[in-house]
């Protein structure tokens, strides 16, 4: 891995090199920020310059060559330790921590950090998903946090870090990572190929909030099939609240009876409403988009009267979605919302005519 490789984030970079510079690296790390930024990449940079056996060690480069860098890139360095919390549990397993109930303290993370290292003079542990930690699992971790060894280093990623006890993150220093540029993500998408092409990544891309890995959810089949059907919906005049909100709901009520995944839904589908909401805005008002959209400047044009009309009707079509995706963060009925959602819609549209 190169700094290349590292997208948005060149000023933490920078910030760790001159703490390696200045012999200053804390023993513990907690990197803060959206998911799917580059935490964990920046992270597994860190241990692999860290690691290298050709490079100084108050520098942040490596040399790709020795055993250890080898090692880093086919992920199996012995002394790098690394827990997250699985995908079917909400909560990061305690037993990743110290271990299971019948080998507690002879196993996990906190007794393989009580280790001499295998290889070299260090040990590193990245811990992915620290937000996720309860109370026993956090308080669990504090004691190797508050009695560190020499040349031992631990990273904590988290996405909430409202979520992390203050007794943890007093013993580690914070790094905020920010969201990433839609540029970067788009460069990102077709750097591993995982768009089709320069427009569909700039498209998901514009969508992401600054995430590659809310990104390559947009990718999915199901995903962009809903968002063509949403977005031509929202583009006719008039506008057929009957049939969108019909369109919706059965998107929702598909997904069965999984709440969480539900509300997940619906979020996507609100986003997807928002961002041709916002386009058409950017059309109003002007603006040259990257994107050539037919669809978008009919939607426009579709509507009676000025340029300042017609903004002020879409400026007002945001403003509902916006009340929405709060109703629904507050637990409300989705079908009710949306039934409401789209009687409103219509009702802004119209008074345009």
């Amino acid at each position: 891995m190169t700094t290349a490789q590292i997208r948005g984030h060149q000023s933490i970079l920078e910030m760790l090199e001159r703490a390696l510079s200045r012999g200053r690296l804390p023993h513990a790390l907690l990197f803060a920020g959206p998911i799917g930024v580059g935490k964990n990449r920046v992270a597994r940079y860190l241990a692999q310059c860290l690691f290298c056996e050709q490079t100084p060690a108050d520098q942040l480069s490596c040399c790709h060559e020795c055993s250890s860098c080898k090692q880093m890139a086919a992920e199996t360095h012995p002394d790098l330790l690394s827990v997250e919390c699985p995908p079917d549990k909400a909560i990061l397993p305690l037993s990743l921590i110290i271990g299971s109930e019948d080998k507690r303290g002879r196993e996990g993370l906190c007794y393989e950090m009580s280790l001499r290292p295998m290889t070299g003079n260090r040990r590193i542990a990245i811990i992915d998903d620290a937000d996720k930690m309860n109370a026993e699992s956090a308080n669990a971790l504090l004691k190797t946090l508050e009695e560190p060894s020499a040349n031992y280093l631990m990273i904590l990623i988290a996405s909430e870090l409202d979520a992390i006890l203050p007794t943890i993150r007093s013993r580690c220093q914070l790094i905020r990572f920010a969201e990433l540029s839609a540029p970067d993500v788009s460069d990102l998408l077709l750097e591993h190929q995982l768009a089709e092409s320069p427009d569909q990544a700039q498209q998901v891309a514009r969508l992401s909030g600054g995430s590659l890995a809310v990104a390559t959810q947009l990718l999915d089949e199901n995903l962009q099939e809903l968002r063509h059907n949403i977005t031509r919906l929202l583009g006719q005049h008039p506008f057929r609240p009957q049939a969108f909100s019909q369109a919706v709901i059965k998107a929702v009520d598909d997904i069965g009876g999984n709440t969480a995944a539900q509300r997940k839904t619906t979020h996507w589908i609100l986003r997807f409403c928002a961002d041709f909401y916002h386009q058409a805005l950017q059309s109003a008002a002007g603006y040259q988009s990257e994107l050539n959209n037919g669809q978008i400047e009919k939607f426009v044009t579709g509507f009676p009267g000025s340029a300042e009309d017609r903004i002020e009707k879409l400026g007002s079509l945001l403003d509902r979605l916006l009340e929405t995706e709060e109703q629904i963060d507050r637990n409300a009925t989705i079908s009710l919302c949306i039934e409401c959602l789209s009687e409103d819609l219509r009702a802004i549209q119209k008074s345009a005519s």
